[in-house]
């Protein structure tokens, strides 16, 4: 019989989106477990987890550190040092550090915790991320458009759509890469992204369609007063120029495209950037994109994530970055505005 033994002082601890520190004990990362997980939690001073329930699964939180105001549907009462609560299937609860250290838990669950049985009821987001590419707009048509008149110019067969679609998404240097790995050779990057650019300024409105509810999502959200922004990797003068061609310019804050920005998608700062200009905390954030590279920004960022299924993405790679939310329906974004929303994707 194989030994599975483990060690809290071994393990890398994570913040999930309540704000609390979690370090894994034993789970299914770390042993073929099938009934039960178990984990510590911790909570800074002044900080209060997400209110949430479990659909299926029965926890005990056990407090070996600190002092709290713990709720269970509604219901308040204190909690200390040497507290064991119940938390059975359906029951809404979260916890609020009162005291002036770290307040930690030991949380049980049975059956093992995941994320798919898991509902949030506290969702209060002030600040919505696009994408925008594949996620409000479908502009391939002009980027095909643009990559088969430069595949004329050097004698390659025209691409396809698909093709397209797969390169998008990193930045004009990366598309042009694995388009055009061979001329590369032979011709400057810096003067491919001129020759492109100069293409791309004739052929960026062509074929443009919006995605199904969103000037009517947009238009929700910015009446419930969401802060609403744009993160691009194209050049922020397109993302306005077809907003502006579609009729959904006056919705936005603020665009940052590639020139805006010193790291660029997927790297977080981008969103971190936004995160401190409107003062808003990650857990009042929602990353909202169609591809691997929007999710894993938002993951990096600490923020919530909204994966929009209908877009250009490597599915398998999206996975790796557990979506909290999943839709091919636009207008379901605008559901996140109110509460009892349904979270988890892994």
């Amino acid at each position: 019989m194989k030994i599975y033994k483990s060690n809290i002082r071994n393990v890398k601890p994570f913040i999930t989106k309540d704000s609390s520190v979690i370090r894994v004990i034993t789970d299914t990362t770390n042993a073929p477990v099938k009934n039960v997980t178990l984990a510590e939690a911790s909570l800074k001073p002044g900080l209060s987890t997400i209110g949430h329930k479990h659909i299926k699964t029965e926890e005990i939180y056990y407090f070996t550190a600190g002092s709290g105001i713990m709720a269970l549907n509604g219901k308040s009462f204190k909690v200390i040092k040497g507290d064991s609560v119940l938390i059975p299937p359906g029951v809404l609860h979260k916890v609020k550090n009162t005291g002036k250290g770290v307040l930690k838990i030991i949380c049980a669950c049975a059956p093992p915790y995941s994320h798919d049985d898991t509902v949030n009821s506290d969702y209060n987001f002030k600040l919505m991320i696009f994408d925008f590419d594949g996620t409000l707009v479908e502009s391939a048509p002009g980027i095909l458009a643009t990559a088969n008149a430069m595949a004329a110019h050097y004698g390659m067969k025209k691409f396809s759509m698909e093709q397209v679609q797969t390169a998008v998404g990193t930045g004009l240097d990366n598309f042009i890469e694995d388009m055009f790995p061979d001329v590369i050779k032979k011709v400057s990057m810096n003067n491919l992204i001129k020759q492109y650019r100069r293409l791309y300024d004739v052929n960026y409105k062509k074929g443009l369609i919006m995605f199904k509810g969103v000037k009517e999502t947009l238009k929700e959200l910015k009446s419930k007063g969401v802060k609403l922004a744009i993160v691009s990797n194209k050049l922020s003068q397109y993302v306005k120029g077809i907003n502006e061609e579609l009729g959904i310019d006056g919705y936005f804050d603020v665009i940052l495209g590639s020139e805006s920005v010193r790291k660029r998608k997927p790297h977080p700062y981008p969103l971190n950037l936004l995160m401190k200009k409107y003062k808003v905390d990650k857990s009042q954030t929602l990353m909202i994109g169609d591809s691997q590279f929007d999710m894993e920004a938002g993951r990096r960022a600490g923020c919530f994530t909204f994966f929009l299924t209908y877009g250009y993405a490597d599915l398998k790679a999206v996975n790796r970055h557990c979506p909290d939310f999943k839709s091919g329906n636009f207008m379901d974004i605008a559901k996140l505005a109110e509460k009892h929303k349904r979270a988890g994707a892994c």
